[in-house]
């Protein structure tokens, strides 16, 4: 009886442990060592306002149309003439249209105000190039009546002109699309040309003397003319768009297209179609 009573109080002091050792454990995640909470950074976008300047390389394609350019210069040869006015030699269309082209360089300065996403700004954009127009020429000759005379006419002309430098001031509109800028541009343009235009009338009047002997007389004529401006300036505006991508906090990258119309030279008509690429600084 007493070793009965000694085993059951045995198995009384040990049930405790052994229940403790048989809880079932807490689960808990594996720690992994170095390892930190994700937190998702708010995005950073490129801001637009403020100064900015630029360096830039470029193609210009221009169109000069020549074909008024001879007009004042016949007409004051033959101003004493009534070949003039019933012949109308000054209309007569000598000189053509051209084209040509030329890669150029220069650079832009500018400064954009920004509210949210939309944007405007000036900005002073120059080009340097050397554009040489040369008009292609024919040679008219023609037959006229005038005061019952009898005119063979002849007229030649040659044109050129050399633009070798011109920049536009303009307003831009843009448009923030995170990173990237589209914009059009609108403004004022001038430039710096060399133009020489001549022309030479040349023929025979026959009769029409105001007191003619009992022979018809033939009288030759010849009238050589010409104009020449050196380092002119020309005007006109201009009319573009292009995009401005961020490369990074203070860079950004372009790609840029103008139109210029100048204002008659000598009356000379010139337009130009610039395509640019360029590299510009935020400040």
């Amino acid at each position: 009886m007493r070793c009965l009573l000694v085993a059951f109080g045995l198995i009384g002091l040990l049930s405790p442990a052994s229940a403790a050792d048989y809880d079932p454990p807490v689960f808990s995640p594996p720690t992994l060592r170095g390892s930190d909470t994700f937190v998702p950074a708010y995005p950073s976008y490129f801001r637009w306002d403020g100064f900015y300047a630029g360096a830039q390389v470029s193609y210009t394609s221009s169109t000069s149309d020549f074909s008024g350019a001879t007009q004042p210069l016949v007409a004051f040869s033959l101003r004493e003439l009534a070949l003039l006015v019933q012949g109308q030699v000054d209309q007569w269309p000598v000189l053509g249209i051209t084209s040509t082209g030329a890669v150029g360089f220069g650079g832009f300065v500018g400064y954009n105000i920004q509210w949210e996403n939309a944007i405007i700004g000036v900005e002073l954009n120059y080009s340097h190039s050397s554009l040489d127009a040369v008009a292609p020429s024919s040679s008219l000759g023609r037959r006229v009546a005038a005061n019952g005379a009898i005119y063979d006419v002849d007229v030649n002309a040659s044109g050129s002109l050399h633009i070798s430098d011109f920049a536009t001031t303009r307003v831009r509109f843009g448009w923030a699309i995170d990173n990237f800028m589209p914009y059009a541009t609108i403004g004022f343009a001038f430039g710096r040309a060399d133009m020489a235009v001549s022309t030479t009338v040349s023929g025979i009047q026959t009769g029409a003397n105001p007191n003619p002997p009992p022979a018809t007389q033939v009288i030759p004529f010849f009238f050589p003319n010409g104009e020449a401006k050196m380092g002119t300036y020309l005007y006109g505006y201009s009319l573009g768009g292009g995009l401005e991508v961020a490369v990074s906090q203070n860079i950004f990258a372009r790609a840029d297209y103008e139109f210029i119309d100048f204002q008659r030279l000598w009356q000379i008509a010139t337009t130009m179609h610039n395509v640019r690429l360029g590299l510009g600084v935020k400040f």
